[in-house]
């Protein structure tokens, strides 16, 4: 309950954010043309609060909190059919309609822009309280896996795709993304050692390569970020576990399960999920002296993997590592530049990745909605307020984004109606817009009621 709670205040903080924001957009680029604002909504339907500025503004709060509008003079004027344009005849020459294309397409363009160069101050300030930037080197490699059929080994730092340069894990995604779907065989040039060894040019195949909603692309490949040198040695045991119960302790190496020889950290955890809590036969090491345990493993609810899994109660010893990460705090101006590289790039991820479902070559189970939105809020939130403006950032540029796919509720499709008008110097009909307006609406609504389907599969 606390955490649906939690969801629900986040998701609003967030989304009254990012909404502000956008129709401040709108707002702004109607006054700095002249276009009087009837009424500036947060929220649709009823309006639950309103107040009228010194400027005749309309200053609202309305009961649907799902985004907002700007009203201007003039704006639902009908088109003027098949007459050539101009045809401002009976309009006021501060009314919407009365402008030219030109400085109706900046009002329009004005909210999405608005929520880039959010994402992009966000970024800033990002930047310049210190990132970690963690280094694309591979922690482990799962057997029969993707990753293993190219080549890739324990230690290895990635060092370019395609030619491209990758020095973080989120550089190594982002160019996962791009190449998804394509069936396309990546030159990965990689050194062992951390970067420190010889460069060898692997050939990894995307033929079997998808993109799963609960699933990371890396778990997909079958890698792991490296964090350290995990051990087969425990680390922890937690009290009045099936591990506690079976006598293990700290400092304990766990050489064979089930006699099967583990030879990492990761094997373990494999054959611990795919107990299906059956007993286990361990031989663990202790001060030289080897001898048996079993264990039998108990079910408990994972938050991350959101269903009931087995758990034994160990966790590794970690030896720490240097290279495979840095802390960096930039300058404002510095910070500023990396922002809008990093907004950039994620723009193109945004691009991309909804390229990829309309073709197919990623799944529509990917598409997310209102509840996976205020998970993440809730969640970025409970690891401090830097993280949280990381994720408001990132779905700053989404929204900024997808404002812009040219569907006719969206801004993108008013713009759309703007460039038919400037190229054929007339709107489209009334009756045009109004069909082309009703179907790009059951899209959105069908697209919103799976993202909402999506979402509470996902639970």
């Amino acid at each position: 309950m606390v955490n649906f709670i939690g969801g629900i205040f986040y998701f609003l903080l967030a989304l009254g954010i990012l909404v502000t924001i956008h129709e401040l957009g709108h707002f702004l680029a109607a006054r700095a043309c002249k276009v009087k604002v009837l009424r500036f909504s947060l929220g649709f339907g009823p309006v639950i609060y309103k107040k009228t500025g010194k400027d005749g503004c309309e200053y609202a709060v309305s009961a649907i909190p799902l985004g907002g509008y700007v009203k201007m003079e003039g704006e639902n004027n009908p088109a003027q059919g098949d007459k050539l344009m101009p045809s401002n005849e009976g309009l006021s020459p501060d009314s919407f309609k009365a402008k030219p294309v030109w400085q109706r397409a900046i009002i329009i363009f004005a909210g999405p822009f608005f929520n880039i160069a959010l994402a992009v101050i966000l970024f800033t300030i990002v930047n310049m309280s210190g990132i970690s930037e963690r280094y694309a080197v591979v922690g482990d490699v799962a057997p029969m896996s993707i990753a293993q059929e190219a080549g890739f080994k324990t230690f290895d730092r990635i060092e370019t795709v395609e030619g491209k340069s990758i020095e973080t894990w989120s550089d190594f995604v982002y160019t996962l993304v791009e190449y998804t779907g394509s069936n396309k065989i990546l030159d990965v040039v990689v050194k062992s050692d951390m970067g420190k060894g010889a460069a060898r040019t692997l050939p990894l195949s995307l033929k079997d390569f998808t993109l799963n909603r609960n699933e990371s692309p890396l778990d997909v490949l079958g890698l792991k970020i490296c964090f350290g040198n995990i051990t087969n040695t425990l680390g922890a045991v937690v009290k009045n576990s099936p591990a506690d119960k079976a006598g293990l302790k700290v400092g304990d190496k766990i050489v064979l399960i089930d006699g099967q020889e583990v030879d990492s950290w990761f094997r373990i955890q494999e054959s611990i999920a795919d107990s299906e809590c059956r007993p286990m036969e361990l031989v663990v090491e202790r001060d030289g002296v080897k001898y048996s345990a079993i264990v039998v493993p108990e079910l408990k609810n994972n938050s991350k993997a959101k269903k009931a899994k087995p758990f034994v109660g160990i966790a590794a010893k970690v030896e720490p590592l240097e290279g495979l990460s840095r802390m960096v705090s930039y300058g404002p101006v510095e910070a500023f530049g990396k922002a809008i590289k990093d907004a950039a790039s994620m723009s193109k991820l945004v691009v991309v990745s909804a390229y990829k479902l309309i073709n197919g070559s990623i799944s529509a189970d990917n598409i997310s909605g209102p509840i996976a939105i205020a998970k993440g809020a809730q969640e970025s939130a409970q690891f401090g307020l830097i993280i949280f403006i990381s994720f408001l950032a990132a779905i700053s540029v989404n929204l900024g984004i997808l404002n812009l796919i040219p569907i006719p509720v969206l801004d993108g499709g008013q713009l759309l109606f703007l460039a038919y008008e400037a190229i054929m110097h007339r709107e489209p009909s009334a009756r045009t817009q109004a069909f082309l307006t009703s179907i790009g609406a059951a899209v959105l609504l069908t697209l919103t009621v799976f993202a909402v389907f999506n979402d509470i599969k996902g639970l």
